[in-house]
């Protein structure tokens, strides 16, 4: 019988093991995949998946030359109010279960709370390419915002799922992608004291998967972390030198918060 309690040991690791040593693989597997284009981006007929090339899974660049150099000479930056008119209803199963439970969308907080993020991203920032402005101006560019979509993550239904993790096996963290939360955004820049547009990108994004995350158990704890990574990406993008190449963020997390 001792003999018998490493092998089954084993077993119980492989998936945990198998996850760890194919993480591109997980991650292509269980990335969120591009939400429909709303018509908040007004080029969508032109946009260019990115294919995890860049950190935004759809983006469309102005073709004019004039408008480009425009964009590139501006120094200071305008984040507008994040837009909610083309927020689409909650399309999740367990989602819509929790907000039958009580769990609020919270969709204004969630749109101020970006807009923060986005200006936090510039602030703290070693090298900003762009100075932040509080107005609108003739010399800055204006970055919009607009949250697509915003479904809530089920900590009733992960903590069931973490309990049966301990109790049963790994392969019940795989029930996540019922459970897990998803929020969609999309962007684009206007020249300065114009509304004409030069770069637009849009990008979906749900629970990481993990073994145990304290995000698990809070509604909008990933929806959070990845407004974060969203404006951090973002700003980096912006200072981006030639040859640079940035990942889309993964799928695929081991931190615990």
């Amino acid at each position: 019988m001792p003999s018998r309690l490493p092998c089954r040991l084993i077993l119980l690791l492989l998936p945990c093991l198998a996850l760890l040593c194919s993480c591109s693989a997980t991650n292509h597997l269980l990335k969120a995949r591009p939400s429909k284009l709303s018509p908040f981006f007004e080029h969508a007929g032109e946009a260019v998946n990115t294919k995890g090339k860049l950190p935004f899974q759809t983006v469309w660049v102005a073709k004019d030359a004039q408008v480009l150099e425009k964009g590139r000479a501006a120094t200071r930056l305008y984040i507008a109010p994040v837009s909610l008119a083309h927020l689409r209803p909650v399309k999740k199963a367990m989602a819509r279960q929790e907000a039958r439970w009580g769990t609020e969308r919270r969709e204004e907080q969630m749109a101020v709370r970006l807009r923060e993020e986005f200006e936090r991203a510039f602030l703290e920032s070693p090298a900003p390419v762009y100075q932040l402005t509080d107005k609108p101006g003739k010399d800055a560019l204006t970055l919009q915002l607009a949250i697509t979509d915003l479904n809530p993550t089920s900590p009733r239904g992960n903590l069931v799922l973490t309990m049966a993790k301990f109790a049963v096996t790994p392969l019940a963290g795989f029930g996540r992608l019922f459970t897990s939360g998803s929020m969609a955004i999309e962007g684009k820049i206007t020249l300065p004291g114009s509304s004409e547009v030069f770069f637009e990108f849009a990008d979906n994004e749900a629970d990481k998967l993990t073994f145990f995350n304290a995000r698990d158990f809070l509604p909008y704890g990933h929806a959070e972390h990845s407004m974060r990574d969203w404006a951090k990406q973002f700003e980096l993008m912006t200072r981006k030198q030639k040859g640079l190449r940035l990942k889309d963020s993964s799928a695929v997390t081991l931190k615990l918060h």
